[in-house]
């Protein structure tokens, strides 16, 4: 790894960064085939994918993350989708983010069912929940909420474009949006280190998918980007809602990750058999302590970007180490090639290309040119 990407992972794992998971956690509870017998290994960013999989009652989880924020929300989801009986107030905490009334008492009482460390952390932080909502806090938020001034975008310009066909969505993405992405201040200012973590995009990944798009900057690819997000269905994509307004879109119950459903909730109860385990650090660290034969399940978010080939390849043989046989592998990638068909070449990974290809179209964060499963042949 190079010194400037060190620096960076270093930094980003000391920060509060996300809020949300910018991944599709419908999309992968799609494919991933979970059920009562399977036991996971995810990295879990803020978590939304991991409380999601809750709901599939699964054997056994191991979250892991290199963040202690992300991975403390993560299990505040978790624990919350487990313990938290009642839906209207799991969804004020969690769906709106706000809980004034009585937000230490509730943070307090899931503590119970965590880690020392992590009901520590949320002793010292619950106040995200009672002076605004979380989804306004982190890095990510913040940067939004700065854009979303300078351009003038709410929930008012976003519900107006619901029903509008989408070539009227892209002029309104280059009335509003496009001048203030391409001005030579937001230019500058994306182009700070700083605003890298605050997109969650180390050194390597950014030269990824400036080389995958063939745009000459971040701020052309962010253009294309929303373009392509204005082609889902805008009253539903809980990304645009949150990128455009700060907010989910209380008013459609499917505009919101899977874990706050009320569906999912009621299936994710405290009645669960899952056994769940959370580890700050590395997920190398969590690999190389486990034997063989431990894992139906790897989730893997986007971290392999960040790897240089080398570490991937150890991931690979680790996880091939410890996986049961026809275990599932879920990657995303900003390349157009899979970085496991590259190392591999389908001698132990085998690409099962239809769930791919349907899961990245109807991935609806639309950051990734890949969301692939594999399955591990022994």
């Amino acid at each position: 790894m190079s010194l400037r990407n060190f620096a960076f992972q270093r930094a980003f794992a000391k920060l509060f960064v996300y809020n949300i998971l910018f991944e599709d956690s419908e999309s992968d509870e799609r494919y991933l085939g979970l059920d009562e017998n399977s036991s996971i290994l995810s990295i879990t960013g803020a978590g939304c994918g991991v409380a999601s999989m809750m709901s599939r009652r699964p054997q056994r989880l191991d979250a892991v993350d290199i963040n202690r924020h992300h991975l403390a929300l993560a299990g505040l989801k978790v624990i919350g989708a487990q313990h938290l009986a009642d839906y209207d107030i799991f969804y004020q905490l969690l769906g709106r983010g706000y809980l004034p009334k009585d937000a230490q008492g509730t943070v307090a009482s899931l503590g119970e069912h965590m880690p020392a460390w992590m009901a520590n952390y949320w002793r010292r932080h619950w106040r995200r929940f009672s002076r605004n909502s979380i989804y306004m806090q982190g890095l990510t938020s913040r940067m939004l909420m700065g854009l979303r001034k300078m351009s003038g975008t709410d929930a008012l310009w976003l519900t107006d474009l619901i029903e509008a066909p989408v070539e009227e969505r892209e002029r309104a993405i280059d009335a509003k949006i496009t001048p203030v992405l391409t001005s030579p201040f937001v230019r500058m200012l994306m182009a700070s280190p700083i605003q890298l973590l605050a997109l969650g995009i180390n050194f390597n990944q950014r030269d990824k998918i400036l080389e995958s798009e063939g745009d000459e900057n971040l701020m052309e690819f962010y253009v294309n980007h929303l373009k392509r997000l204005a082609h889902t269905d805008l009253a539903t994509n809980w990304f645009v809602w949150h990128a455009a307004t700060g907010h989910f879109n209380h008013d459609h119950p499917d505009a919101v990750p899977p874990y706050l459903r009320r569906d999912r909730h009621e299936r994710s109860s405290d009645t669960s058999p899952t056994t769940v385990r959370f580890h700050h650090g590395n997920i190398f660290d969590r690999l190389e302590n486990a034997g063989t034969n431990t894992w139906t399940h790897y989730t893997l978010c986007d971290a392999p970007d960040w790897m240089p080939q080398d570490v991937q390849s150890k991931l690979l043989d680790e996880i091939f180490r410890t996986s049961k046989d026809g275990a599932i592998v879920l990657a995303r990638s900003v390349e157009q090639d899979s970085f496991i068909e590259r190392i591999d070449d389908g001698k132990r990974f085998q690409l099962l290309e239809n769930e791919s290809n349907r899961a990245t179209m109807e991935d609806r964060s639309r950051q990734y040119r890949r969301v692939d499963f594999f399955r591990v042949n022994h």
